[in-house]
């Protein structure tokens, strides 16, 4: 698929320096699928990709990322890891904590972190991170994909089996579109640098103040498996830290759901779901 250059982005000189390359798309079905394509055909480095609108945009687990045109940013910024594989799993709360830092930097307030990577305003999903690894030629790449909700039509919003909230319904001004993409991009570069010198031990504190559910009593789906008891954070590599009947365990994997008793909790103290 050829990139079509469209006028919704005005990307600053200063953040193309730090990419091989920026490509936009009036439509395309997916931006995370379109850099898989890339790479597959040979393509290196840094690039970022960015879309006006998705036909079949992608979530986690299989889910459809709801991307009409005009009522989301959706962003894949591509780069190349030389960390080992097992580390690069943290890079999903790595980029769930850049966009809330971008998000904050641009007056976006009362943000929550869910595990592993949603974004949450009152109890509404508000932007969603899908990671993806490529190995091309013995060299990791990873596909950072990232959606924002702006301002979503209501006829979507019926079509999307979670509550959902966008920046609109926020804050009443949408901010500046290219200015929030190169805040969002600039602030994982930053933050992509310093988990290569760190790995995930420099974040771990960051996430755990804004994780919604720390302390608190949780239901964890994992596959077919459900598992109870009360979510301590993460640790140094981005692992959540479940309490249970038996002791302390370490999950690298799965789906957080609230308890009927920490969902009462987290009404009481507006902390989102």
């Amino acid at each position: 698929m050829k990139p079509q250059e469209i006028n919704q982005f005005n990307i600053p000189v200063e953040l193309k320096k730090r990419l091989a390359d920026v490509q936009y798309f009036t439509e395309i079905d997916s931006t995370n699928t379109e850099a898989m394509r890339q790479l597959d055909s040979g393509k290196t480095g840094n690039f970022l990709l960015l879309a006006h609108a998705q036909s079949a945009g992608k979530g986690r687990r299989g889910r459809i990322w709801q991307s009409p045109a005009g009522a989301g940013i959706y962003l894949t910024l591509v780069r190349p890891f030389a960390r080992d594989i097992k580390e690069l799993q943290a890079l999903s709360l790595v980029t769930a904590l850049s966009v809330q830092e971008a998000l904050a930097l641009s007056a976006v307030l009362g943000i929550q972190l869910k595990w592993p990577n949603d974004l949450l305003v009152n109890k509404r999903k508000l932007a969603g991170i899908l990671l993806e690894l490529k190995q091309c030629n013995g060299v990791n790449y990873v596909v950072f994909g990232v959606g924002i909700n702006l301002n979503l039509p209501n006829a979507v919003r019926e079509a999307i089996d979670q509550p959902v909230t966008d920046l609109m319904s926020l804050s009443q001004a949408i901010p500046d579109k290219s200015l929030l993409v190169t805040i969002v991009v600039e602030t994982l570069l930053n933050n992509l640098l310093e988990f290569e010198k760190t790995a995930f031990a420099s974040f771990q504190s960051r996430w755990n103040a804004l994780d919604c559910y720390r302390h608190l009593d949780i239901v964890l789906q994992i596959g077919d498996v459900q598992k109870i008891g009360r979510s301590m954070g993460v640790n140094e590599s981005g692992a959540l830290l479940l309490q249970t009947a038996s002791g302390l365990e370490v999950i690298r994997g799965g789906e957080v759901f609230p308890s009927l008793l920490a969902a009462v909790r987290s009404s009481e103290s507006g902390c989102a779901v």
